[in-house]
């Protein structure tokens, strides 16, 4: 990827609505060498970001997996009636107050910080390889100090942000957004697929029969059709009252 000097505004942008300075070098058209190289960048890019996707798409899945391969026999009945009652309902008081937030945000936001930018990705690729694109560039980077990242003196970097709008990138970039910047929304959003995938960890080594099974079945699918809702509402609270920008055009 192009390195980036320090930036100015670009008000045709879906960063630049969001608040996110944009780079000057966005307005100038890549050279023919670059032209050559970008699909090759833009893949490799596109790759790692599909693996790490791919990865936090999975995270949930690592507590059950974790207990199974540590020991095949293990059973949540007996976690919770072989031992002291106190100890086990601190447990549970700290499991639902700190472990169900934290993880469901983890479970929520690392996703939607990465499966977008593998989208973008992709799409870039694409865009690469099309003579419609080939005068203009196709990603920019932000900076911005409400994002989450390192810490920095200055503001952390924003990659991959589409320098021509349309919904389709539109879409992806605030999707991403949500998950690089910290907020209430995707906090509780997360909280329903917490506690879905600790319950989850649960009932799959409790010996539970037919009916059983398929009662919490149905409780945790409900649970993570609440994230997926909230997530939603969260998603259409950032973009509420925003026009699509001048240059957007139909397609991708």
């Amino acid at each position: 990827m192009p390195s980036y000097r320090p930036m100015k505004p670009n008000a045709n942008s879906a960063a630049a609505r969001a608040q996110l300075p944009r780079s000057g070098r966005a307005s100038t058209p890549p050279s023919g060498a670059e032209r050559v190289l970008r699909p090759f960048g833009y893949l490799l890019v596109a790759l790692v970001w599909t693996a790490l996707s791919v990865v936090t798409l999975l995270l949930p899945a690592a507590l059950p997996f974790g207990l199974w391969s540590a020991n095949p026999d293990y059973s949540s009945r007996e976690f919770l009636t072989g031992g002291d009652v106190v100890p086990m309902v601190l447990f549970l008081v700290f499991a639902v107050v700190v472990l169900v937030p934290l993880l469901g945000y983890a479970f929520v936001a690392l996703p939607l910080a990465s499966a977008p930018l593998a989208v973008l990705s992709w799409t870039y690729v694409g865009r690469s390889l099309l003579p419609a694109y080939a005068d203009e560039r196709l990603s920019s980077t932000g900076w911005s100090r409400n994002v989450i990242g390192p810490p920095t003196v200055g503001p952390t970097a924003m990659s991959l942000l589409p320098v021509r709008l349309t919904p389709w990138t539109r879409f992806w970039t605030e999707l991403m957004l949500l998950g690089w910047r910290p907020g209430r929304g995707i906090l509780v959003a997360g909280i329903p697929y917490g506690l879905a995938s600790i319950a989850v960890s649960g009932w799959l080594f409790w010996p539970l029969g037919t009916v059983g099974v398929v009662v919490w079945t149905v409780i945790t699918v409900a649970l993570v059709v609440a994230t997926v809702v909230l997530v939603g509402r969260a998603y259409r609270q950032r973009v509420s009252g925003r026009r699509p920008a001048s240059r957007a055009v139909p397609g991708t």
